[in-house]
């Protein structure tokens, strides 16, 4: 009876702390990905054609790019250096910050 009343107890417990913090059921992230070109670049802002807003890079921002050998396509580790004006390019946003930098080198 006793490991009943303890069982319910830690249940009643656990749904009173979701309630109270509701940020550890809802653990969702608000990304999104924007494809487009470039059309200016700095160290830590990047304006692409899809978007009228410029983007901020974040310092910690994961740098790829997608090269195309035979018929499949690979991804590389890449640095932002490579980037240049007309590029295709797949960034992963949250809200204006750019976390992620995919160049598609594939499709020139």
């Amino acid at each position: 009876m006793r490991k009943i009343h303890k069982f319910i107890l830690e249940t009643l417990v656990f749904i009173l702390l979701l309630s109270l913090f509701p940020s550890f059921s809802n653990s969702q992230t608000n990304h999104v990905y924007i494809n487009g070109k470039v059309l200016s670049f700095s160290n830590d802002i990047i304006q692409i054609d899809t978007s009228k807003q410029p983007f901020y890079i974040s310092n910690t921002a994961r740098v790829v790019k997608h090269v195309k050998k035979s018929v499949s396509i690979y991804e590389e580790k890449a640095s932002l250096r490579e980037l240049k004006p007309g590029q295709s390019v797949t960034l992963k946003v949250i809200g204006n910050t750019v976390y992620e930098v995919i160049i598609e080198e594939y499709k020139k």
